[in-house]
């Protein structure tokens, strides 16, 4: 693999030019090679942005052999699951990919791709990135080695969004597999207006030990992205992405990201920038995954049977 990694960036809209986008323009490890996008006028500003890489509309388009590996960052939503031919054409291809979450609204296909990844042994990772986040990543040093009994999470905001707890609330229940392992008992509530995932209360019985509560509603004043750990004396509140408090016998300590460095990207808050420098790591072959297709399909699964409540 050359010095600098070839990336081909598949689906260049909003994540791509807020998140990747900027973290790949400023890496020195990395640089784009191709971009992919159906959006004409995207295109165009992707080739002054770019003037290097292949610039194109369909990802049946690009040549594997020109790239080290793949961003997948298409869109997921009602009547368009993006990631799914994308990610199966680079597997068979052998290309190193991270796939934005989830791998498909779909559970089959997500297990269609990681079945694929597994075959043709290639790297695929979903984006798990507050695995990576600086606050939740204190906490999980903080209960290193000691056993979390209780585990209360939440994840809510304003507006209906497609498919809520696999789109959007399986960012926190990954964080509570990792930090509790699996989740044997599930029980609860969900409700919906429609189509809308809109409210859910749910109970957890993790294998662990832990127990596990996580609430969501999209009829919040504001969004929220909560975890509270309590066990063996010990506590982590994660306030994400800025700050948490680790309480051990009484003592407390509250943390913020920003203490390290000033002013940190919101890239760098919520564990993208951590997590992308992981994924090239793997990519050469200098690391294993954290977080592996397999892993994420548990958390996808786990995400389904909440979805089951409603």
């Amino acid at each position: 693999m050359p010095d600098q990694i070839r990336v081909a960036v598949i689906g260049c809209g909003g994540i791509a030019r807020e998140i990747y986008l900027p973290l790949l323009d400023s890496s020195r490890e990395a640089h784009v090679c191709a971009c992919v996008d159906a959006s004409e006028d995207a295109r165009a500003v992707l080739c002054d942005r770019y003037p290097k890489a292949a610039v194109l509309g369909d990802a049946r388009e690009l040549d594997p052999d020109a790239c080290d590996c793949a961003l997948v960052l298409t869109p997921v939503r009602e009547g368009l699951d993006a990631h799914y031919e994308p990610v199966l054409a680079l597997m068979q291809a052998g290309v190193p990919t991270l796939c934005e979450k989830p791998l498909s609204a779909d559970l089959a296909r997500t297990e269609e791709m990681v079945a694929a990844s597994e075959a043709n042994q290639t790297l695929l990772m979903m984006s798990v990135n507050r695995r990576f986040a600086p606050v939740f990543r204190r906490a999980f040093e903080h209960f290193e080695g000691h056993e979390v009994a209780i585990c209360a999470a939440e994840k809510s905001g304003a507006g209906g969004i497609f498919r809520e707890i696999v789109t959007n609330s399986l960012h926190v229940l990954d964080a509570m597999r990792w930090l509790c392992g699996e989740a044997n008992d599930v029980s609860g509530w969900l409700e919906r207006e429609g189509e809308t995932e809109l409210r859910a209360s749910v109970s957890m019985r993790f294998d662990g030990g832990a127990l596990g509560s996580f609430v969501m509603s999209r009829q919040a004043g504001r969004w929220i992205e909560r975890m509270v750990l309590h066990g063996e004396g010990r506590t982590a509140i994660v306030d994400a992405p800025r700050e948490v408090e680790l309480v051990t016998d009484g003592d407390r300590v509250r943390w913020c990201p920003d203490q390290c460095c000033w002013q940190l990207s919101e890239a760098q808050r919520w564990g993208f920038a951590a997590q992308l420098e992981h994924f090239f790591a793997c990519a050469r072959g200098d690391e294993e995954p954290h977080v592996t297709a397999s892993d994420a399909l548990e958390s996808h699964r786990l995400a389904e049977r909440v979805r089951a409540l409603g």
